[in-house]
């Protein structure tokens, strides 16, 4: 029943066996299936060389946005972290006795150079969020009054709103670098001709490399719990696919009913022709 999988079938099945730190960590245990590892892991990649790339985004470029993304939170919340840490600041110099107002007024200089526009660069885009942490790593060296004065400011720990902003500046760098991997991986995923390994192919390689998993599992010693957490998925697939194909085929072979059509109408039968009279009516007789 193993053909009659998809080809998304055949990339989910393998998937675990290759990805999957457990489950490789596993197959590589049995002694039976571990020195197939190898060519389990070139069927899968033929599989997936095939496989449409209309379905979604690469496994790759999935990994390299999910790391954007967690890049781009820290960004966003370290950016108000100094932000709001300039105004406690500032409201603290305000609030004491006599009020710090020349402190409080450099807490506003500060904020304006770090946020000229406000915390409006948290919408932007992940490449203006780097330019932004980029401009600022220049500002504190151009003015390191600046940087001088944030370390000034208490934040958790013992550490300052100085290595906040530092944070920052580094989490801007991982946007940048993170931007630029994925523009060139999409570069290379767009650009790149066909693979030369046809469908039919993979698909054969595919079969061969897991017929031969799962015969050297059942002459496996290995505990029967471990055989059946890498066999059952396939087994169960390879069923369901299995019953899917006698599904279609007897929807296919089934004839179609006749359909109804009116019987020709019958023509009427000729009435008998009337005799015709060879003599004269028996009153007219003499």
């Amino acid at each position: 029943m193993l053909k009659h999988l998809n080809l998304d079938e055949m990339v989910a099945l393998l998937a675990p066996w290759v990805e999957e730190p457990k489950q490789r960590k596993l197959f590589l245990s049995i002694p039976e299936i571990a020195a197939l590892h190898p060519r389990v892991i070139e069927a899968h990649d033929a599989v997936l060389a095939v496989q449409p790339r209309s379905a979604g985004t690469s496994p790759r470029l999935r990994a390299i946005l999910d790391k954007s993304n967690a890049a781009d939170r820290l960004h966003d919340r370290l950016a108000r972290a100094v932000s709001y840490g300039i105004d406690a600041h500032r409201e603290i110099c305000l609030a004491e006795e006599p009020s710090d107002a020349a402190r409080a007024a450099q807490c506003d200089v500060v904020q304006k150079k770090l946020f000229p526009n406000g915390l409006s660069i948290l919408n932007a885009s992940p490449l203006a969020e780097a330019g932004n942490t980029s401009r600022i790593a220049r500002l504190l060296e151009e003015e390191p009054e600046i940087a001088a004065f944030l370390k000034g400011i208490p934040a958790r720990g013992k550490t300052s709103l100085l290595d906040v902003v530092k944070r920052w500046i580094r989490a801007g760098r991982e946007l940048q670098t993170l931007d630029r991997a994925r523009v060139e991986l999409e570069a290379t995923e767009t650009t790149t001709p066909p693979a030369k390994t046809t469908i039919q192919s993979a698909r054969s390689q595919w079969f061969k490399v897991v017929s031969l998993v799962l015969s050297n599992l059942e002459m496996s010693r290995a505990p029967a719990r471990d055989i059946e957490i890498l066999r059952a998925p396939v087994l169960q697939a390879s069923s369901r696919a299995g019953k899917r194909y006698l599904t279609s085929t007897s929807e296919e072979a089934s004839p179609a009913e006749p359909e109804e059509t009116d019987a020709p109408a019958s023509e009427p039968e000729p009435e008998p022709a009337d005799e015709d009279d060879d003599g004269d009516d028996e009153s007219d007789r003499p």
